[in-house]
């Protein structure tokens, strides 16, 4: 092996100088190439990653509700027609109207479940004169729920409910009505 190489100096010519400033530019572009193509699959997967927590929570708070439908959906598998229909409602004279938030709120509260807010909504009378429209969310666990549930089902001034929704939140279950009593004339 020859050693004299070793010990030749190394002339810097302007070619050689070129081909180390693109050679240099090169690597710096691959380096700023890298690290981006880097830096932006983490944050993807970042991103990914909260994705499939969120999903993974609404899944798990939508498991929650599955026994509270499927012991509804027995209940009216298992229920008679006469069990399940509503008597004639008793209407509520417009001069004590204001009081069925309060009454609303002391039946969910008789069952252990927290009113977060009931209101009356009197502009939906413009729609049906014959009733006003009330609205509630309430907070509490599966069996008050459906306690709420069955009481508000038996109230006497009960036109009808238009809606009903049911969430999971934190370990507990979030209620909304929106419903409708008779008024008497």
């Amino acid at each position: 092996m020859d050693l004299s190489l070793l010990n030749k100096k190394l002339e810097l010519t302007p070619e050689l100088r070129t081909l180390g400033l693109r050679v240099g530019l090169g690597l710096l572009l691959l380096a700023v190439a890298a690290y981006v193509m880097v830096y932006m699959s983490l944050r993807e997967d970042a991103r990914l990653t909260g994705e499939i927590i969120d999903v993974r929570e609404g899944t798990r708070r939508q498991q929650l509700l599955i026994p509270a439908w499927a012991t509804i959906a027995s209940l009216s598998h298992n229920a008679s027609l006469e069990a399940v229909s509503l008597p004639a409602p008793e209407p509520v004279p417009r001069t004590r109207v204001y009081l069925m938030p309060e009454q609303l709120e002391h039946m969910a509260r008789a069952v252990g479940v927290e009113p977060l807010e009931v209101t009356l909504n009197p502009a939906s009378m413009g729609q049906d004169p014959s009733s006003i429209q009330a609205q509630g969310m309430f907070s509490g666990s599966l069996e008050g729920v459906r306690a709420l549930l069955m009481d508000v089902a038996r109230m006497p001034s009960l036109a009808r409910l238009e809606r009903v929704e049911l969430r999971a939140v934190d370990g507990r279950l979030e209620l909304f009505l929106k419903l409708r009593f008779a008024l008497a004339n």
